[in-house]
């Protein structure tokens, strides 16, 4: 089909959805698309998804991603295997959702799926099915299966943040206005397949936090906050918004938070060139789509196309997102204390993020003398892959309206317990120990370690012993200090 014939078959399609709509959305529209203030729509509730003039979508309305990635084979190949990929398709997510769908009477159809399948909702193609699987399932239109698609964001025409229950970005507060025109972060950007339209939101941290936010859609308690984060961090007072560290190669956001200056200001960051086959005009940044946090588990466990790639990612940038340093020093009552320092060197967001009630970012600790007693031991995983109560763990304790503990997103009302660390900020484990008479020394080794969840989790959704939940080593240390308590040697141990 020709680029001509396929405009003016658009260009039907879009009068029969709306001439007002076409003109309040159009390429050539005077007010940019992201400073019209948009309510959530009343079919995509209590999700805060909006549809542009209030069109009634269908399926296909949205393109396929294989349709997108003909020309932009760069971004295609990042966002295969991409847990935005697999939003839908996780099947941990999809465990968690339809025990929510069920324990809500419904209600958290569109306020889970507004974020992990917007196709699905805004198309009203998202259905719950009790009969599948463990706990329930779901099925939605073949667009809405690919999760945060091409389609998803690259027909965002603004935001309902403003007009969201909080005032603020969360809970999809995205309006999507799919059709011939593409949204992006690109000025001047010409394509022989489609309109295209500079938008100022797809260059902001608020774009992602609009799905990176979320808060309970009846107590309006944050449960997620990652935007938040980053909203009150030295990485927003240096504008260095989230795709400056999650669009790029994580060697290169290593530079930006070791820098703290833009992607772009990052020498010989290696990103320029053209952002589509065909394309006329070299890019200053080509961003990446793989959307690089710290999940190795999910694409490798469905074998996704590009899983190994995206796990290799993923552990280098947790495993090199913080330092660890200690110190040991006489205690109350005659006994040593050792202090470990945690310190989050290169995130923008909190350690861990998100989920901080179901991640697991923990201390392994082991203290031995020079005769080989073991002295102290804390943080190590027992025959069920969990570790003690008394472990340090750096995450927040949730609890319901009762002030009961729960870990279901659907009952959490406040948390009880802050233990994450902030960005450029540290946390410190603290380890009493007596040392024994005759001991000349003793080593010290210390372990940071990472589960994307906790595995009392994983049994719950997915059934005792369905999986086995890995841990990832972030960073070790090991120290040796004499009965006096001087270091005697130090080294940092590579990370497994």
């Amino acid at each position: 089909m020709t680029s001509t014939l396929r405009n003016r078959m658009m260009l039907v399609v879009g009068l029969v959805a709306g001439i007002a709509a076409s003109l309040m959305y159009s390429a050539s529209a005077e007010t940019p698309p992201e400073k019209l203030a948009a309510t959530p729509s009343v079919a995509c509730k209590p999700s805060n998804l909006a549809v542009a003039g209030g069109r009634t979508l269908k399926a296909e309305d949205f393109e396929e991603p294989q349709a997108c990635g003909k020309c932009h084979q760069r971004q295609m190949k990042g966002w295969q295997g991409s847990m935005h990929s697999l939003a839908f398709k996780d099947p941990v997510f999809q465990a968690e959702w339809a025990l929510a769908v069920k324990a809500t009477e419904g209600k958290a159809l569109n306020d889970c799926g507004g974020c992990h399948t917007a196709i699905g909702v805004t198309t009203g193609t998202v259905k719950f099915d009790p009969s599948m699987g463990k706990h329930g399932g779901f099925t939605v239109a073949k667009q809405g299966e690919h999760g945060v698609s091409c389609e998803v964001c690259h027909s965002v025409s603004g935001s309902t943040a403003k007009n969201s229950p909080t005032g603020q970005p969360g809970n999809a507060s995205l309006v999507l206005n799919p059709g011939e025109t593409k949204y992006g972060p690109l000025l001047k950007s010409v394509s022989g397949y489609h309109e295209t339209q500079y938008s100022e939101l797809h260059t902001k941290a608020e774009f992602c936090g609009s799905c990176h936010n979320i808060f309970h859609s009846e107590n309006k308690f944050p449960i997620e906050h990652t935007y938040d984060e980053w909203k009150s961090s030295p990485y927003a007072q240096a504008d260095i918004p989230c795709q400056d560290c999650h669009m790029v190669p994580v060697e290169v956001a290593n530079q930006v938070a070791d820098r703290m200056v833009r992607a772009k200001d990052v020498p010989n960051h290696g990103l320029g060139g053209l952002a589509a086959k065909g394309a006329k005009v070299e890019r200053e940044i080509v961003h990446d789509h793989g959307f690089v946090g710290g999940n190795a588990v999910i694409a490798a466990a469905l074998g996704s196309p590009g899983a190994e790639e995206h796990k290799a990612e993923a552990l280098k940038r947790l495993q090199g997102v913080a330092d660890l340093d200690m110190d040991v020093r006489v205690g109350k009552g005659g006994a040593q204390e050792l202090r470990v320092k945690v310190t989050n060197l290169r995130a923008g967001h909190h350690l861990p993020t998100s989920l901080t009630f179901i991640r697991r970012i923990w201390l392994d600790v082991a203290i031995t003398d020079d005769q080989g007693r073991v002295i102290l031991r804390s943080g190590e995983l027992d025959a069920n892959n969990r570790v003690d109560e008394d472990t340090v763990i750096f995450g927040n304790h949730s609890v319901d309206k009762a002030g009961k503990p729960t870990i279901n997103p659907w009952e959490i009302a406040s948390f009880t317990q802050l233990n994450t660390i902030p960005p450029k900020g540290f946390r410190f484990g603290k380890y009493a120990f007596k040392l024994p008479a005759d001991a000349k020394g003793f080593k010290v080794v210390v372990k940071l370690n990472y589960q994307s969840y906790d595995q009392a989790v994983a049994d719950k959704l997915l059934g005792k012993g369905a999986v086995l939940v890995p841990t990832i080593e972030m960073k070790a240390l090991t120290r040796s200090y004499g009965a006096d308590l001087k270091m005697v040697e130090a080294r940092t141990l590579a990370s497994r």
